[in-house]
């Protein structure tokens, strides 16, 4: 399974390809922004227990602090 990401401006688009993805057999599932902020930091934590080289920097910066 292979995922994609599209950031959009207007609702309207996002509607969109919402139907568009579920024209085409697709499942597609809008996410805000807080949970796309959580994958990100999700990926940075993986990282890190993989390679335990995860600088404090990123991991504040993905907290926003």
């Amino acid at each position: 399974m292979e995922t994609v990401l599209i950031n959009v401006k207007k609702k309207s688009d996002m509607t969109f390809l919402l139907s568009l993805a579920e024209k085409l057999g697709m499942k597609a599932k809008a996410l805000t922004h807080a949970q796309v902020e959580d994958w990100k930091f999700a990926q940075k934590i993986e990282a890190g227990m993989k390679t335990g080289n995860v600088k404090r920097s990123e991991i504040m910066k993905m907290l926003g602090k």
